[in-house]
């Protein structure tokens, strides 16, 4: 749980940023699509989300022309239903009042379906601060501290959610295994059986393992470097550099998570390359 003073930081740093609910989003988040829906007196519009910020959403619902006056003319009595799943306990559920500030037709083949904009008419529960505000500071931190790296150690394993050091290795089109020994937003290094030097320049993918990850994290790369291990000729280390691009949010969500409970820094866990 995260305290009033960070929910108090992340709506004011992030209340304005819009989070584009992605397949990859969802899935994140654990957002149950088919029990979001508006809510209007009584009555139950089915939507799908679009995005969301801490003050607004944008939804895509299909209304016929009462519906959408009803919407239009709603005081008080419109909200927007969010669901998302948990693990061995009921779903986390919670409506945010809202008012409709514009509507826009989604395409012309189908005239009933419209693009909603929705302004949230209270501060939104905390639990939707803290889903959005976590991921907003997760891809802000992973480009301010891309470089900082944590030492994987049993304790760093633990705050990080990794069950083993032990971690998959795909080179060459042949899977194989690895052992980490730091992790950053940006890249990772981690020792390999057998010829390091064989691996520069390479695309890897590394797949690290959380114990709490829905979707197994999968990390494509390619290899800086390598150096040989002292006395161990048959053991090297290759140091990783993500695709920017590809990195998955629920990675940037681990590291993010660590460094913040850590309150890591260049100068203290955290290390710079």
């Amino acid at each position: 749980m995260l305290t009033s003073q960070q929910l108090a930081r992340y709506l004011e740093q992030y209340g304005d940023a819009e989070v584009t609910f992605t397949r990859q989003v969802v899935q994140t988040l654990r957002l149950l699509p088919k029990h979001v829906y508006l809510k209007c007196q009584a009555d139950i519009l089915p939507c799908i989300l679009y995005s969301s910020s801490l003050r607004e959403a944008k939804v895509i619902a299909n209304l016929r022309t009462a519906a959408l006056r009803m919407l239009q003319q709603a005081s008080g009595t419109l909200s927007l239903r969010f669901c998302f799943a948990r693990e061995g306990t009921d779903p986390l559920t919670f409506f945010v009042p809202a008012r409709l500030t514009a509507q826009i037709a989604y395409n012309s083949e189908t005239p009933e379906l419209y693009f909603l904009c929705l302004e949230y008419s209270n501060r939104p529960p905390d639990d939707l601060i803290e889903l959005l505000g976590e991921l907003q500071e997760a891809n802000s931190n992973a480009q301010k501290r891309a470089e900082e790296r944590i030492d994987i150690n049993p304790a760093s394993m633990k705050g990080l959610g990794l069950e083993s050091r032990e971690a998959g290795l795909l080179a060459n089109g042949v899977e194989g295994r690895c052992l980490l020994r730091d992790l950053s937003f940006s890249g990772a290094k981690v020792l390999v059986h057998g010829q390091a030097e064989a691996l520069q320049g390479k695309q890897v993918v590394l797949r690290p393992v959380f114990s709490d990850q829905q979707t197994p994290v999968a990390l494509s790369g390619r290899v800086l470097r390598w150096e040989a291990m002292a006395n161990r000729e048959d053991i090297g280390a290759i140091a990783i550099l993500f695709d920017k691009e590809s990195v998955p949010i629920n990675y940037k969500l681990a590291i993010n998570g660590y460094l913040r409970q850590y309150h890591l820094g260049p100068s203290s866990r955290g290390r710079k390359e």
